[in-house]
């Protein structure tokens, strides 16, 4: 565990430094250090790996292309360490399913790298840029469905362990004083906002954090984690190291949320009711007071953007942010909650 912990430590997502000089330099020595642990763990399957960094990539792990040679054919392969064990156990989980699989096709996996407690894997590489690269009509519903499919394939795992909870009432606090120590555009609005939210906020929690149904979400929904396989018909769903226990609505307003600066890529696809007809098609439970439960987590996200403003402060999406909050508080007092 400690060359796991060790890795990560040295590959941080969103390095400053990511793109260029030492870390990158770093890391592919790394790779090439344990280059023939690798290819001795493929039994000599793996051919002509070359370690890169792909133009959409923001995480910290060593990434390669390569061939992978079976008995049925030989084909382009995307190779990727460390990998954590949440993400290395579903996408082995997930590889029967579906036809072609939800998930990338995995060719080969391992816990270990020689003495290196590493996870790795060898999976099929899908060609082109994530869905996030370049925008399309269509994409955010087609993602959302993805998702509603990667739910079903999930729904035979059983929960392990409790969802997550997320301490609303501390990062409300802390959106509260960084409105008031920066300068922000629109700041009283910030503050009569959050005053009104204060009011409901116990409501508002209580109401989110007993929600149900319970299953496995993907955890992180993103353009950018979706690609289309070389056929255009079907989407691949990748990086599934937050997979974790939740209600299907944090997946769809995840999606959603990505794009309240952007209002006119919603106007004609909304997440949230894609993947709830999906859900529905494919016999899965719902669960009650959909459109409650929504704005309750809407409220919940809009409120706490400037906690993390450090990390997510663009403008327009804080902008973009104030008038959700706005509109769901209203929506929340009308409703009489």
């Amino acid at each position: 565990m400690r060359d796991f912990l060790w890795f990560c430590g040295m590959m941080k997502k969103d390095h400053p430094h990511d793109q260029q000089g030492a870390p990158v330099t770093m890391q592919r020595s790394i790779a090439r250090s344990l280059e023939p642990e690798l290819l001795d763990a493929c039994d000599g399957r793996l051919q002509d790996l070359c370690w890169v960094r792909m133009d959409w990539q923001r995480g910290g792990a060593l990434t390669g292309t390569a061939w992978y040679e079976d008995a049925d054919a030989r084909r382009e392969a995307f190779v990727k360490f460390p990998v954590p064990g949440r993400e290395l156990r579903w996408i082995r989980r997930l590889q029967n399913c579906e036809d072609p699989p939800i998930v990338p096709r995995l060719f080969a996996s391992g816990d270990s790298l020689g003495h290196h407690d590493i996870g790795w894997l060898v999976m099929e590489r899908i060609p082109g840029m994530p869905l996030g690269a370049h925008w399309l009509p269509g994409h955010l519903s087609r993602t959302a469905r993805a998702c509603a499919s990667m739910q079903a394939c999930m729904t035979s795992v059983p929960i392990d362990r409790p969802k997550r909870r997320d301490d609303w009432e501390r990062w409300l606090d802390q959106a509260s004083r960084s409105i008031l120590e920066n300068e922000l555009p629109e700041k009283q609005r910030w503050v009569e906002a959050l005053r009104q939210a204060r009011m409901h906020w116990v409501d508002i929690i209580g109401r989110w954090r007993a929600r149900t149904p319970i299953h496995w979400i993907h955890g992180d929904l993103h353009l950018g984690n979706a690609m289309f396989r070389s056929d255009g018909s079907t989407i691949c769903l990748v990086d599934l190291a937050e997979v974790r226990p939740g209600h299907w609505i944090e997946d769809a307003l995840y999606l959603e949320r990505l794009c309240w600066s952007h209002p006119e890529r919603l106007e004609n696809e909304r997440p949230l009711e894609a993947m709830q007809e999906a859900r529905l098609q494919l016999g899965l439970e719902v669960g009650d007071r959909i459109l409650e439960l929504a704005n309750a987590r809407r409220i919940l996200l809009a409120a706490t953007t400037p906690a993390f403003i450090a990390h997510e402060g663009t403008r327009a999406h804080l902008e973009a942010s104030l008038s959700v909050l706005e509109n769901g508080l209203a929506l929340w007092a009308r409703n009489g909650r």
